[in-house]
């Protein structure tokens, strides 16, 4: 196994990153090679974000895979509110014994311990990495009667109309995604936040909220029918899925570069070895031909890693995310 399959957004140059690997204590390592009777039963994923959502879509094809391999039925649960939090707290203070595995997002582990004054939960002391699942791009998205047809027109419209649009938030990503619009646009819009993202479809599609930058898993169907359009997507090249639409940066907004990402997680204390094997099991999935279809055609790169380079990530996006938030003027709660 290499030291790290992920083209991770935002990091340390690979000599460096390497070189941090290398650091790591070897007694985790040789721990990670000591096979265990596991599983013995049903393992769980726990989903932060209701069902629809890019996530849950995301651990559902996992978890039909991982039941094969592990020989156990592997059931999703759902555990949506408070964009993640819920979920978060639950999965931290679950029992260490390989049976709760955690798919966690930017949301989870970057944002939320940079939004929250007391989130409940530390996302390094509290959690052992698994890996990488996904690097996600987002998209600034509107109704297909929209009259903007294009980013520029969509900033103009915006401007014209200061607070009279509504736009919509289902989770971090989409939180952090819009502000930093706003900001490197000068628009004033309102904010309606949501449970989940699907929820948040649900009123761009009914008209209560105007626009939203979200992940493009739960807006696919709605792209493919014609009854949403994407306007921009928040990366700095752009996507198979939406070959034809332009970057935030090519629309006209120098240096906008801003993606998500999903990842696993179980509490901290699991041994070495269950982690060790979900990680190969993980991995193998992963890197299938089968799972980089499924995940571009959610406009999504499916992508893993070590447990330690999913550590040493979430590190650098928890210093990001403070960036983010400060430099976005996100108000803790």
């Amino acid at each position: 196994m290499t030291p790290s399959r992920t083209p991770l957004p935002t990091g340390l140059p690979r000599r460096r990153c390497l070189a941090l690997l290398g650091a790591l204590p070897v007694a985790a390592t040789a721990g990670a090679t000591q096979e265990v009777a596991w599983p013995t039963r049903p393992v769980r994923i726990l989903v932060p974000f209701p069902a629809g959502s890019g996530t849950d879509t995301l651990a559902r094809f996992y978890s039909e895979r991982l039941a094969r391999s592990l020989g156990q039925s592997v059931p999703v649960e759902n555990m949506g509110g408070a964009n993640g939090v819920i979920a978060t707290r639950a999965a931290a203070r679950a029992a260490p014994d390989g049976y709760t595995v955690f798919f966690g997002t930017v949301s989870t582990h970057a944002a939320n311990p940079n939004l929250l004054r007391a989130p409940g939960f530390d996302p390094i002391r509290d959690f052992a990495p698994v890996s990488m699942l996904t690097i996600n791009a987002l998209a600034l998205l509107v109704r297909a009667d929209f009259p903007a047809r294009d980013l520029q027109e969509f900033i103009a419209h915006a401007r014209a109309r200061p607070g009279r649009l509504n736009f919509g938030i289902g989770n971090a990503g989409g939180l952090a995604g819009t502000h930093l619009l706003t900001s490197a646009t000068g628009i004033r819009a309102e904010q309606v936040t949501y449970r989940g993202t699907p929820a948040a479809m649900t009123d761009l599609l009914g008209g209560r909220i105007q626009f939203m930058v979200v992940d493009l898993g739960p807006a696919v169907p709605h792209l493919r029918a014609g009854t949403i359009r994407a306007l921009a997507v928040t990366t700095a090249r752009r996507i198979e899925l939406l070959p034809d639409v332009p970057t935030m940066q090519e629309g006209g907004i120098p240096g906008f570069d801003f993606a998500s990402w999903n990842a696993v997680w179980v509490p901290a204390g699991t041994p070495a070895p269950i982690i060790a094997r979900l990680n190969r099991e993980i991995v193998a999935i992963g890197e299938s031909e089968e799972a980089k279809r499924f995940a571009a055609g959610m406009g999504i790169t499916s992508t893993t890693s070590t447990p330690e380079a999913l550590g040493a990530f979430t590190e650098r996006e928890l210093a990001r995310w403070a960036r983010i938030v400060e430099e976005a003027g996100i108000p803790r709660e």
